[in-house]
């Protein structure tokens, strides 16, 4: 085996240990005789990864005292040359949001890797098998997952280039990239009262896990002012399939709680409610964050995505932690949408 192999090994066993957590911030690694013994490697090629991760500021040797590991919160530099996209290709969003994306990497001279987001593997585990395969730049498409912000706070140290987009799980060790949710929700709220509307009610989900579940029917409480009970429905995340089943039960079984105008969280659930009011004949006026498919019979009232605004902000975000390196921070950066007459 000859010594650049050698390096790799070792450069790639100090750096599982600290992605795995057996090293943490600030503790002290093996002398180099010790490592040598250990990796069963010369001295000369423990000296050589050493002095690259030191140049990296992964570790920090000091005289008299040893090497100790440093998490460093910052950007890493190079070229924004690949990106991966790490998301759910089943989201009804999906098509929409990877054709601006790959538009925009073409025109910056990109390359995009896409990767379906991981349902039996951890998040982070699959961050880390890109790294080690020296891809440095990810894009994050949560939706449903869970973040863990010890593991990210690694990959960061490590050396990894992150932004999440439409989440604020990846904060502050990612640039989060997300619609100003709160806004949308507040534009859809007072173009209903400007048609007329005065009973206003919400159809959203349950998984408040998820940023912008959360943080849409946050906003609506605080636009409506009510006591909770304008919420008609928080149909389950789990059964996102029979989503349409379950709002038409629902309308069938609250007749009396059919509100002037409904705002739903997405266009998921704005497709399952125009269904279903057809289906039941219920004369509501529908509000939806994002567009629903056209077709749909009746003019709807949406709030659209900027979807060339917010590529360009994820790029934007890459391009800064790939050049400011040292100089880059943690930023979560709403974007504002545009309210759409959709007609049917």
């Amino acid at each position: 085996m000859n010594d650049e192999n050698l390096y790799q090994i070792v450069r790639d066993k100090i750096c599982d240990w600290i992605y795995e957590g057996y090293y943490e911030d600030g503790d002290r690694i093996p002398a180099e005789r010790e490592l040598a013994q250990m990796l069963n490697v010369s001295r000369v090629t423990i000296r050589r990864c050493l002095t690259e991760l030191e140049e990296e500021r992964l570790i920090q040797r000091e005289v008299g005292r040893g090497t100790r590991i440093t998490f460093r919160n910052c950007g890493h530099r190079g070229e924004l040359d690949m990106i991966v996209l790490v998301a759910p290709a089943r989201n009804p969003f999906f098509s929409e949001f990877i054709g601006k994306f790959q538009s925009c990497a073409e025109e910056r001279g990109a390359l995009l890797l896409y990767v379906e987001k991981p349902c039996q593997e951890v998040l982070e585990d699959c961050l880390y098998r890109l790294y080690k395969r020296g891809l440095r730049n990810v894009v994050v498409w949560l939706e449903d997952i869970r973040a863990d912000l010890r593991k990210l706070s690694r990959l960061r140290a490590l050396g990894m280039n992150m932004v999440f987009f439409d989440s604020d799980q990846g904060f502050p060790y990612a640039d989060c990239v997300t619609l100003d949710n709160g806004l949308a929700v507040r534009t859809l709220y007072e173009e209903l009262e400007r048609l007329g509307c005065e009973r206003i009610g919400y159809i959203g989900w349950d998984a408040f896990g998820m940023y912008s579940i959360r943080e849409r029917e946050k906003a609506y409480h605080e636009k409506a002012q009510d006591d909770g009970k304008g919420v008609f429905l928080r149909a389950p995340w789990t059964q996102r399939r029979r989503c349409e089943a379950i709002v038409r039960d629902t309308f069938e079984k609250d007749r009396d709680r059919i509100f002037d105008a409904v705002i739903c969280s997405d266009r998921e659930m704005g497709e399952a409610v125009l269904r279903a009011a057809a289906h039941v004949g219920a004369e509501v006026m529908i509000a939806t964050v994002d567009e629903v498919t056209r077709g749909i019979g009746r003019e709807v009232v949406a709030y659209r995505q900027n979807l060339e605004v917010v590529v360009e902000q994820i790029f934007a975000s890459l391009q800064k932690q790939c050049v400011d390196g040292r100089n880059w921070t943690p930023k979560l950066l709403q974007i504002e949408g545009t309210l759409y007459r959709q007609k049917g």
